[in-house]
């Protein structure tokens, strides 16, 4: 299984100077996967490293049990809801590495560095949460923020739906 990333808008018909139009399929009021297609951007890391993992930093706001998302709209306001939600009750943020992999993604707090040196962590006690690619259900950013991202997962054991909203710093690149 690979895993590609991409920058760049140009699709893959018009560059072969075939004009296709997307066509959208009949699997319910939303198709997350429908214009995959179209999405032939060039990759900002090789196959290898998604294997080992991407490792990046970024601020954890807040995770929303929420009910399974059937149109782009309810998405955007499930991880505004948890952000603006969070913020009223005046929970700050906690900074965390996250890792994606093959495997799934992995939220960690991040740990405070110590004066001390030689001291082991036990990285179960620093998981906030891991989902595996299978569960993950969708990815997004706040238009509005482009700072903001979130994805929701969908919980194995209860089969409920999670949004988890994230904040990234500025020199952060996807």
């Amino acid at each position: 299984m690979s895993t590609v990333f991409f920058l760049s808008e140009a699709q893959p018909n018009s560059l072969l100077g075939e004009d296709i139009m997307p066509v959208r399929k009949k699997h319910g009021p939303y198709d997350i996967i429908a214009d995959d297609v179209y999405d032939c951007r060039i990759p900002l890391h090789n196959e290898l490293a998604y294997q080992h993992g991407i490792h990046f930093e970024a601020k954890y706001v807040g995770s929303m049990e929420i009910p399974r998302p059937g149109t782009r709209i309810e998405i955007v306001a499930a991880m505004r809801r948890v952000r603006y939600e969070f913020k009223a009750r005046g929970i700050k943020k906690r900074p965390v590495d996250i890792t994606v992999s093959v495997d799934g993604v992995k939220v960690v707090l991040q740990r405070k560095k110590q004066k001390e040196k030689g001291l082991s962590w036990d990285e179960s006690k620093l998981l906030v949460m891991f989902h595996p690619i299978y569960r993950i259900f969708y990815v997004s950013h706040d238009s509005q923020d482009l700072q903001i991202f979130s994805y929701i997962a969908r919980d194995g054991a209860s089969n409920t739906f999670k949004c988890n909203v994230f904040k990234c710093s500025k020199k952060v690149r996807f």
